[in-house]
């Protein structure tokens, strides 16, 4: 696989164009948008329209048609800038559009993605109950053959954007007995549906931006044409997304760590201790010096991987059996030592802040709250580490 990797001209012109934008139109609102705990409809529809909500689709959906590298850029800017607004452009398009580029048919294309992508529609992703998480395979809310028809009965928890979205992608099982291996299937569900509604939105330590939910489904009637891919093959579906989810992460991750490596790092510079700057200081600059290192190598992992997926299309029937360990392999990789070394290095930047990291409404205390969640949501690392440790078995390095 070649690991060198340099961005075009077209790249670093989206980043300067979204980063102008991320600081003109949505920096200015964060604090209060934290404070008061409520979804950035205003500047959500901002991005909407400026298509950053449709970035890796094909322009011929809808999109802006940049790929996963272009995704990425743009979620390393709205790192840098916020991780709500980052959660939910990801839960939209990492987890919404993925499996309808991937798995759709051109009707389903027409029909759900290309507004979403032109960012009419607000796409969420649902997989997780109450009775099942890291045992994604688990899904025990009912897809019920009637028919042509299907009927849907079950409850979902912790959907982002499942209070504000107008489509979910959900998983469930139409053979609970057969499990991950045929037993789920991915269906799409309008949210003004008959019989589906959203229960109680989550209170959480970070991502006060962002919604949280619960969906109740009621016997829900889908048509044979919200079932997304095969029947039985929903698991693959998911999983397919979460593989983009989990390197996009990365991308915001990355951009979290260099907003607190810079604060840290001018602060640092202005703050003076004992007659000297701290910088000057050889316990703050291997601080800093630790946290440059960690910038800088998950830089690499993040655009090789989105690289890599760019190479390897939008078609899952053309991949090689190998293509797909290696992918799954590299994602669940990037999205670990992202998560992690987000954490470090953001915590790092708190303590060379010292009480004024602490306080309440500092970006690096909300940088600090926000970033936790990353260890936890699309895959527990723990589950990132069984998915590199099985495949290290069998394949070896």
């Amino acid at each position: 696989m070649p690991f060198e990797f340099s961005f075009t001209s077209d790249q670093e012109a989206f980043r300067d164009a979204v980063r102008a934008f991320l600081q003109k139109e949505v920096a200015p609102i964060v604090p209060e948008m934290d404070e008061r705990e409520e979804y950035p409809r205003a500047t959500v529809q901002r991005m909407q329209q400026e298509g950053y909500f449709g970035v890796p689709v094909p322009e011929e959906y809808g999109g802006l048609g940049l790929g996963k590298v272009g995704y990425c850029i743009l979620l390393e800017e709205l790192g840098k800038v916020d991780a709500s607004h980052g959660t939910i452009v990801g839960a939209h398009t990492s987890l919404g559009t993925t499996p309808l580029l991937y798995y759709g048919t051109e009707e389903q294309k027409r029909r759900w993605l290309t507004p979403a992508a032109k960012g009419e529609k607000l796409l969420a992703f649902s997989l997780t109950e109450p009775g099942s998480g890291s045992d994604s395979g688990a899904v025990h809310t009912i897809a019920e053959k009637q028919g042509e028809k299907w009927q849907l009965t079950g409850t979902k928890i912790y959907v982002s954007n499942g209070r504000e979205a107008d489509t979910i992608v959900v998983m469930a099982a139409n053979d609970v007995k057969r499990g991950a291996n045929g037993g789920v299937t991915a269906f799409l569900v309008d949210s003004n549906l008959p019989g589906f509604r959203v229960g109680r939105s989550e209170k959480k330590m970070g991502l006060h931006g962002t919604s949280t939910a619960e969906l109740i489904l009621d016997h829900v009637e889908l048509g044979p044409e919200r079932v997304l891919g095969e029947v039985g093959k929903g698991f693959h579906v998911a999983m397919t997304a979460l593989d983009v989810g989990r390197v996009s992460l990365g991308a915001a991750s990355l951009g979290g760590m260099q907003a607190a490596c810079s604060a840290a790092l001018d602060f640092a510079k202005n703050r003076t201790q004992f007659g000297l700057p701290i910088s000057e200081y050889e316990v703050i600059q291997f601080k800093l010096a630790d946290m440059a290192m960690l910038v800088h190598a998950l830089r690499l992992m993040v655009y090789q991987a989105a690289a890599h997926q760019d190479r390897m299309g939008t078609d899952p029937s053309k991949w090689s059996h190998l293509e797909r360990l290696e992918k799954t392999r590299e994602a669940a990789t990037v999205k670990c030592l992202a998560s992690e070394w987000a954490s470090d290095v953001i915590d790092e930047a708190l303590q060379i802040h010292g009480g004024l990291g602490y306080i309440r409404g500092t970006p690096i205390e909300r940088a600090y709250r926000d970033a936790r969640i990353s260890e936890i949501f699309e895959g527990t690392n723990e589950i990132q580490r069984l998915v590199i440790s099985r495949d290290l078995i069998a394949r070896g390095l």
